[in-house]
């Protein structure tokens, strides 16, 4: 928002600069500010997509578990508001979502998960621009808690590509919505239930992933000392050694 609020003031500027210019033709002053705002747009996006990807907004730290327990949380918010508004008997969309299908003996892969979260924060801009224009477009609280849901979703996966590393790759296809009303509602409360579930997994396991980091960080910080410490009396040993042997060498009576 403060990048398009700044390319504003910017085109702004430009044009009442050149609107201030003397002698200069219409058609030459038009067509200049025309590829002048075409630049910063292609530019502003540029920004944006990099930004997206790599990083997350200032003041916003990876830290994987409460970043996971608070995307959990607006997602479970997002879930009860979504029903409210399209029904509370949906039942499950048959094919359901193999993308997001895990159970409890899965394996944390980073690449994966980065894919996974990707997958729902796409799927779930579709359960959005379905409810604003379409089944509920009056409902902006509604509209609101999955605009912030998806956003956390997308922080999440970058901080996740900070603490485990790897890239996803390919990127998941997007998902499909069904065309009839019924089906749609049933597809996004789907969407939004497994998505869920999901972050309930990711969150066990990483709670498991972080304590094993710092139990190895521990082990090697320990077999750290350990070692100076031993080098340490080595180096005394054998230092009263070395005076030892001097001093039965000069003769003093020991």
């Amino acid at each position: 928002m403060l990048l398009c609020y700044c390319v504003t003031l910017l085109t702004e500027s430009l044009l009442i600069s050149f609107e201030n210019l003397r002698g200069v033709r219409m058609i030459y002053r038009t067509g200049f500010l025309k590829v002048v705002f075409a630049w910063l747009l292609v530019l502003m996006h540029g920004l944006d997509a990099g930004h997206a990807q790599k990083e997350l907004p200032a003041g916003v730290p990876c830290m994987p578990k409460a970043m996971t327990a608070l995307t959990k949380a607006v997602m479970e918010e997002s879930l009860k508001r979504f029903d409210e508004a399209n029904g509370k008997h949906l039942g499950t969309w048959s094919p359901g979502f193999p993308e997001l299908q895990v159970n409890i003996n899965s394996f944390l892969h980073g690449p994966k998960v980065q894919c996974s979260l990707i997958f729902i924060a796409q799927g779930m801009e579709k359960v959005l621009e379905d409810q604003k224009s379409n089944l509920n477009p009056e409902d902006s609280p509604l509209h609101k808690k999955l605009r912030e849901t998806i956003s956390r979703v997308n922080m999440l996966a970058v901080c996740m590509n900070q603490t485990l590393g790897g890239e996803c790759f390919p990127v998941p296809p997007l998902p499909v919505m069904p065309k009839h009303v019924y089906a749609r509602k049933q597809w996004s409360h789907t969407l939004l239930k497994t998505a869920k579930d999901y972050l309930d997994w990711l969150e066990d396991k990483i709670e498991v992933h972080i304590s094993t980091v710092n139990e190895k960080k521990k082990i090697k910080h320990l077999h750290t000392r350990a070692t100076i410490k031993g080098k340490y009396k080595m180096r005394r040993k054998v230092a009263e050694g070395t005076r030892q042997d001097y001093l039965e060498g000069s003769g003093y009576l020991l």
